[in-house]
This record gives structure tokens, C-alpha cells and sequence, in this order.
């Protein structure tokens, strides 16, 4: 009789053990879910708070506006 009730109470305390474990474990892990998740969106927030901050305005910046600067105009010289 001694024994049923040792193996009643510890199977209780095993599911009680079990059940606690598992809501405070799935509790940590989604607060560690939703602060991964604030972190990233901030990130792409960032990157992408202004896309227009790395396009040239000028597209003739780089040209040269004169191209006959250089050019050697008679040959016999």
C-alpha cells in the first residue's frame, strides 16, 4: 500500500514538474522570440529609412564637358 502511494505522488509531481516546466519555458522563449523580432524589424528600419540616401542627383557629374580639351588639331606639329 506504501508503495502505490509513493508511485502516485511521484507520477503527480513528474506531470505537475512537466506541465510548470513547459509554461515557463514556452513563456522565456517567446519573449526571447519577440525581442529577436523588434531587433530585426529596427535593423531593416534602419537600412531602409531613407533609399534614396546612395542615388546620384547629377547623372552628368562624372562627364567631361569639353571633349576636344585635348586633341592635338594638326598633325605636322
Amino acid at each position: 500500500m506504501d508503495n502505490t502511494k509513493v508511485a502516485v505522488v511521484a507520477v503527480a509531481g513528474l506531470i505537475l514538474g512537466l506541465a510548470g516546466g513547459y509554461y515557463l519555458g514556452y513563456d522565456r522563449g517567446w519573449e526571447g522570440a519577440v525581442t529577436a523580432a523588434k531587433a530585426e524589424a529596427d535593423k531593416a528600419a534602419q537600412e531602409t529609412a531613407n533609399p534614396f540616401a546612395e542615388v546620384k542627383t547629377n547623372p552628368l557629374e562624372d562627364v567631361k564637358t569639353n571633349p576636344y580639351e585635348n586633341v592635338k588639331t594638326n598633325p605636322f606639329q
